[in-house]
């Protein structure tokens, strides 16, 4: 995946999180608030390995450069 197709990714997650935050928000009760807080991890996790290999993928391509 290039840098660009990684920034989308890493876009819709943060949209599709702050859909999650919304819905927890709204959740009536203590169950529905924990089913949503695991999606909202699972998330935090995805989003956290898109932001590593665009990290990774910047930091190789600022070698290549030199």
């Amino acid at each position: 995946m290039d840098i660009h197709q990684l920034k989308q990714r890493i876009d819709a997650s943060g949209k599709k999180l702050v859909s999650l935050g919304n819905e927890y928000i709204k959740s009536k009760d203590e169950i529905a608030a924990r089913k949503v807080l695991v999606k909202i991890f699972g998330e935090m996790s995805l989003q956290t390995l898109l932001i590593a290999e665009q990290n990774a993928q910047m930091d190789r391509s600022q070698r290549v450069r030199r």
